[in-house]
């Protein structure tokens, strides 16, 4: 009985290796035999990323305070055109996120230069999380929007670049 279980208890472990390593095998096989399946991940994942450095290109530029009075509509308009461009590989419920997220980051930007506070205004334009230094709960709760879209949208260029 003891030699049974000495037999059988690497050969179970061996299956189990064996069931893995052909499962691998065959899902490596699947995504990766088809040229055209690559190729449109690879679009896909380079549509996310591209779209990701232009938000944030928008999120710096907001914070300049060379101009007092920032292209968002532009920018706004440039991102939806981005996306439309590249509609095939984004979800349709990512462009609602992305507006929300680009109105939030001007409102944001908005509320801080409007107060006034020269603290904030110094923490904001170096890049830094007005919200901290803030008094004004306007500019609390402006932060957090932003702060919450862009850890969405983050989470969401993430996933595709590392599900792809």
């Amino acid at each position: 009985m003891t030699f049974s279980l000495q037999i059988w208890g690497p050969i179970l472990a061996l299956v189990g290796v064996l069931i893995a390593a052909i499962l691998g095998f065959y899902q490596w096989k699947r995504q990766y035999s088809n040229p055209n399946r690559a190729a449109n991940a690879a679009a896909r994942r380079e549509a996310y990323e591209g779209l990701w450095q232009k938000l944030e290109d928008i999120n710096l530029g907001l914070r300049s305070r060379r101009d007092r009075n920032p292209k968002l509509f532009n920018d706004l308009r440039e991102v939806n055109a981005y996306f439309i461009r590249h509609s095939l590989y984004f979800e349709d419920e990512d462009q609602r996120s992305i507006n929300e997220y680009i109105v939030a980051m001007g409102r944001l930007r908005e509320v801080v230069f409007a107060s006034g506070d020269s603290e904030v205004t110094s923490a904001f334009a170096l890049t830094a999380n007005p919200g901290f230094a803030a008094r004004d709960k306007e500019i609390l709760s402006a932060a957090e929007d932003v702060e919450r879209l862009r850890k969405k949208i983050k989470k969401m260029v993430q996933r595709v670049a590392a599900s792809e």
